[in-house]
């Protein structure tokens, strides 16, 4: 992530609790996608697991994307 974008994700979480929700969903997504991607095997339910993830992650990431745009 860039400084800039960085910078405008703080602004926005400052203002927005809804942002700010998403931005921390978003953060604790990525660390436990990270926590499973380690594992050397990955089981049906940890697959589908993973997949979940990404789709939380995904409609979130989207939600922000919106709320950001009404703040350009």
């Amino acid at each position: 992530m860039t400084e800039d974008k960085f910078e405008l994700y703080e602004h926005i979480s400052k203002e927005n609790m809804e942002f700010k929700k998403l931005f921390d969903e978003h953060i604790r997504f990525e660390q436990d996608l990270e926590a499973l991607y380690s594992l050397k095997y990955f089981p049906p339910e940890v697959e589908s697991k993973i997949k979940e993830i990404k789709r939380r992650k995904l409609l979130g990431k989207d939600r922000m994307e919106q709320i950001i745009a009404t703040y350009q």
